[in-house]
């Protein structure tokens, strides 16, 4: 199982340090982009996701959790990200919004939250190459998982194979209890956050996480 830690749990005071401390072992990083708006958090923007790049070769997801997200794709591909990941109710057209994150050289990806079914994606086939599934409610953490996630994440695989494929990924709810069962149920990788930056030894983590099949 693949891992994109998110930066959202590491230590305010000491990112770099905590991006140092996980390089070497995780698939890449998980930034979180809110707006106050969408959600009730304020984080991070443009020039983070570029002191991040400075920081790091492996590869950026910026998760776009604002009202408008097409406002911001250009600024963030500017900076360095990877992976550009957004939501349904962020954009007026949703298929033009990942079809200018893959113009911009990058990853269009598509989170589907805990109230949207799953099988909408499919009338998306081609549009977007990762699958971001939320396992909780977007901006909050240290919250359990939408039970319901397993089953989601089921029929994400069902979906895929005939809709081109795409890299399954599952945000939210990521604790030592629940990523094998995601794994057992077919998701190609999580988000973590305090799973990795509040276990004693993050690397170690990582490595359990990338044993999970």
């Amino acid at each position: 199982m693949k891992a994109f830690v998110s930066l959202w749990s590491a230590d305010p005071l000491d990112i770099g340090g905590d991006i140092d401390r996980v390089a070497g072992h995780a698939d890449g990083f998980h930034i979180d982009v809110t707006d106050g708006h969408l959600t009730p958090q304020l984080l991070f923007g443009p020039d983070f996701v570029a002191a991040v790049r400075k920081r790091t070769e492996l590869a950026i997801e910026v998760h776009l959790m604002v009202t408008n997200a097409d406002v911001w794709i250009g600024p963030f591909l500017e900076a360095g990200a990877d992976i550009v990941t957004v939501h349904r109710r962020s954009t007026r057209d949703l298929p033009a919004t990942l079809a200018r994150v893959a113009d911009g050289g990058a990853t269009p990806g598509l989170a589907v939250e805990t109230h949207e079914p799953v099988g909408d994606v499919s009338a998306l086939a081609g549009a977007f190459d990762r699958l971001l599934l939320m396992g909780t409610e977007i901006g909050v953490k240290g919250v359990e998982v939408d039970p319901l996630v397993y089953g989601r994440i089921g029929e994400a695989v069902a979906l895929r194979e005939g809709m081109g494929g795409f890299d399954l990924f599952v945000d939210g709810g990521i604790r030592q209890h629940t990523v094998g069962l995601m794994a057992a149920a077919g998701a190609d990788g999580v988000i973590p956050g305090s799973l990795v930056y509040g276990a004693p030894d993050p690397a170690a983590r990582l490595s359990w996480l990338h044993g999970l099949r």
